[in-house]
Formats: C-alpha cells, sequence, structure tokens
C-alpha cells in the first residue's frame, strides 16, 4: 500500500510547520524554529583543530569550549582537512555551537570510530578511557555512564554524540567503521566482506541525543545498522532536528528514533552487501507529537550493487520500541494473552505492553522525493516483525484509524481510550514523489 497525501494535507507538511513545536508530546509549545539553511563554509572559526592549529583533536576544543562556559554568542570549531579517529561528545550546557570542516568538500574531513551495540562495559573502557582522561566534568560523566554498563547499546554505541541544543554540523563525514563482523551466539556465515547478515550489528555514526534545534548541513553519514539515531530526551518528547544537502547511508533501520526531523535535498542510499533485508526508516514517534520524519526533494537510491535490486528493501518500519509482547491479534501461541502493564515484558504464554511501547506509533511522510526501483513497490511500508505474527508483532498503520481498528476489543478491555486522537491522523504517507531507476 501507497497512502498518498492530499494536497491539502501537504500543506502541513511544510519545514516551518513541521519544525514549529517542542515539548511535552500533546502539550507542545509553539516555538517556531528557522534553521541557517543558508549557513555558509566560510564561517570564521574561534578555534581551529588540526596539526599545528588550536587543538589537536575535535574533542580537545569541545572540552576546552565547556571549560569557558560562554553564554553569549556561537562559537565555532574549524576542523582542517584531514582524518580524526575517535568519540566525539557533545555535552549538555555548551550554548550555541557549529564544527565546521575547513575543507572544499565533506569529504575531506572525516571523523571515524570502530563502536558497536554488543561492546561490553569493560571493553569501551579500556579503548576510550585515553581519550577521556583529561576531560571536563560533562563530558567525563557520559563517559563513565556508558562505560559501567554490561552491554554499551545501541544508544551509546556512536561515533558523535550531540546532547547540546542549537547545535550545527557542517561539511564533513561521520562514519563508524565497524563492519558487522563481531562474533555471536548462532550467527550465519560471513560474507565475502567478512560480514554478518543477520545479529544485533547497531553502530550509530551519528547521535542526536535529545538535542534540540539541531542542524546537520552538507554533512555524510556512514555505517550499516542505525546510522542516524534522533533521540528524544524522554519518551513523548518533541525536539528538532533539520538535515539538508546531506548523503546517509546505511542497511538496517538506517534513520531511525523518537524525534522530529525535517530531512530536504538529502541523498539516502541503501546498501546492498550485506542484510537480506533493508529498511531505510524506523521512526518510533509517540502518537501525540505532531510529525515524525519527514523528507522533502531527497533521492532514495541504492549502492548499485547487483543485491540490492534482489534483496527486500522497504522506505521503512514503524519501531515498536520497547515491545516484549503484543497486543495485536493472530496469535500462534496457545493460551497468548497481553495486558496493559508499567514495562513490557514477556513470559510465554503472558505478556505486557507498556503505554509507552504502545503509543510509539511511528511517523513518516516522503514528499517531493525520487525514489529507485530497489524499494518494493507492493509493500514499501513493512510490518514490525515481518508478515506472520509473533509475540512483538505490529502491522505497518498508516493513520491512527489503523491502530485502533486492530485494537477496537483490546482496547476496551484494557480500559484504554484515545478520543483526543483524531482517526485520520497521518502516521506513514507520500506526496508528489516519482519513480527512478536508481
Amino acid at each position: 500500500m501507497r497512502p498518498v497525501l492530499t494536497p491539502e494535507q501537504a500543506q502541513f507538511f511544510r519545514r516551518d510547520e513541521v519544525l514549529r513545536y517542542t515539548g511535552k508530546a500533546g502539550a507542545d509549545r509553539l516555538d517556531p524554529w528557522f534553521p541557517r539553511i543558508g549557513a555558509a563554509k566560510s564561517l570564521a572559526p574561534d578555534f581551529v583543530v588540526g596539526p599545528e592549529s588550536d587543538f589537536p583533536t575535535i574533542q580537545d576544543a569541545l572540552n576546552h569550549i565547556v571549560d569557558l562556559r560562554h553564554p553569549h554568542r556561537r562559537l565555532v570549531i574549524g576542523v582542517k582537512p584531514g582524518r580524526y579517529e575517535g568519540l566525539v561528545y557533545v555535552p549538555r550546557g555548551v550554548g550555541a555551537l557549529t564544527i565546521i570542516g575547513l575543507g572544499t568538500d565533506r569529504e575531506e574531513v572525516l571523523i571515524h570510530e570502530n563502536i558497536d551495540a554488543e561492546m561490553t562495559g569493560r571493553e569501551y573502557r579500556t579503548r576510550f578511557s585515553p581519550q577521556f582522561e583529561q576531560a571536563p566534568k560533562a563530558v567525563r560523566e557520559i563517559f563513565e555512564r556508558i562505560g559501567a554498563r554490561g552491554f554499551i547499546t545501541t544508544a551509546n554505541a556512536s561515533v558523535m554524540r550531540v546532547e547540546a541544543d542549537d547545535f550545527e554540523l557542517i561539511n564533513l563525514t561521520v562514519r563508524n567503521t565497524y563492519n558487522c563482523d563481531r562474533d555471536q551466539d548462532g550467527a550465519s556465515d560471513k560474507n565475502a566482506f567478512g560480514q554478518f547478515a543477520k545479529g544485533q550489528h547497531q553502530a550509530v555514526a551519528l547521535l542526536s541525543a535529545g538535542a534540540d534545534r539541531f542542524l546537520v548541513k552538507s554533512v555524510r553519514l556512514r555505517s550499516f545498522q542505525d546510522t542516524l539515531y534522533l533521540q528524544s530526551p524522554q519518551k513523548g518528547w518533541t525536539v528538532r532536528s533539520c538535515l539538508v544537502d546531506c548523503d546517509i547511508e546505511g542497511d538496517v533501520d538506517f534513520i531511525f528514533g523518537q524525534s522530529t526531523a525535517w530531512f530536504e535535498g538529502c541523498t539516502i542510499r541503501s546498501l546492498g552487501s550485506r542484510a537480506p533485508q533493508s529498511w531505510v526508516t524506523a521512526p518510533s514517534t509517540d502518537i501525540r507529537t505532531r510529525y515524525g520524519f519527514v523528507f522533502d526533494t531527497c533521492e532514495f537510491c541504492h549502492d548499485g550493487s547487483e543485491r540490492a535490486l534482489h534483496a527486500q528493501m522497504s522506505l521503512g518500519r514503524q519501531w515498536f520500541e520497547g515491545v516484549r509482547a503484543t497486543p495485536y491479534p493472530g496469535s500462534t501461541i496457545e493460551g497468548y494473552r497481553c495486558d496493559l502493564g508499567p514495562l513490557s515484558s514477556y513470559d510465554a504464554p503472558f505478556g505486557k505492553i507498556s503505554k509507552t511501547t504502545l503509543e510509539s506509533v511511528g511517523k513518516c511522510v516522503i514528499q517531493n522525493s525520487r525514489i529507485g526501483r530497489h524499494i518494493n513497490t507492493d509493500q514499501p511500508w513493512d510490518h514490525w516483525g515481518g508478515n506472520s505474527w509473533h509475540p512483538r508483532y505490529r502491522p505497518a498503520q498508516y493513520i491512527a484509524r489503523d491502530m485502533f481498528q486492530h485494537l477496537a476489543p483490546w482496547l476496551k478491555g484494557q480500559g484504554l481510550s484515545y478520543q483526543d486522537i483524531d482517526p485520520d491522523m497521518i502516521f506513514l504517507a507520500e506526496y508528489n514523489n516519482v519513480s527512478s531507476d536508481f
């Protein structure tokens, strides 16, 4: 199914409208944001990173700015062309800040590191402790919090982590060099590139960790699974990102998260080297958050591999975030039951689902864009967990009415009502898109 907006509906998906609101979902506040789309590459840096410059690493420059605690104006860190290995953490409270590559294009400045969600806290501490030994408290606390975990998890497996509001990232490349090659129990054979096709291989290039008014311009983001994570500061809270003229690539759920994001003039590239299935997006937008991901004048293409044309590639699937047991009908498990509870859990055949998980419906609109022939035209939006029912299953839902119809008896039995939600509220849709041969 390819749900299509009417011209009247499309008027509500303009950049200024999508980026207008912030705060608690359902009780958000009007806060118009007009990102500096024309932010020039010629911004004069206050500090320069690179050989024979103010700082040898980007994190060193950030550490200095954290100690400055500047409150009054935007500061600019310029990065000379080169390769910069290591993690980059931008903590909350640093003030308005821009990091800009000083090369002629985004390929000349590369920030890279190898980090993945299945890395243990011990391995993380061993590998990255030297980078943060002299860091100020705000940065060191991030490192210690991640390092204390058994496994660091997806939310902490990023090359670059941005927690600060009013942050800009311009004219560079961020790459997670993890190659989907960590051995895991029951993993399948590796391919010719040394990669496992299946398993937990989340490896984030760029993480917006609750940042609001986050502008990313002329940036290339590279990984395989979970390349770009746009995270809300807490569930059911709206923050905004704007990505312009960016190049984003990956294979599994490689643009995902809870926050509102506007993508304009971006190239979205699906990789066909590894996974038998590929999903571009995996939004987990709260039902009361007005907008999830909106793509405008973007190019959805593939990497040119033969496999890209034969794999099952989709525009996305709605991330049923935190689900352990589904309330959706069709169970094949004897005695299966799922009830509302404070936490999502499953102890067969009984399960619980939290309201937070239930209401992570996922919203995405793609408009005025070119969509390549690698995308499944019959089912461009996939179900969560595949076509067959299982304990974490949820069908693709295009408007709120789909959810209410699927769950009508269950919602009534759990004492839940969504009378405040317009049944025609849009979850997934397209508008004015054209097909592309690539």
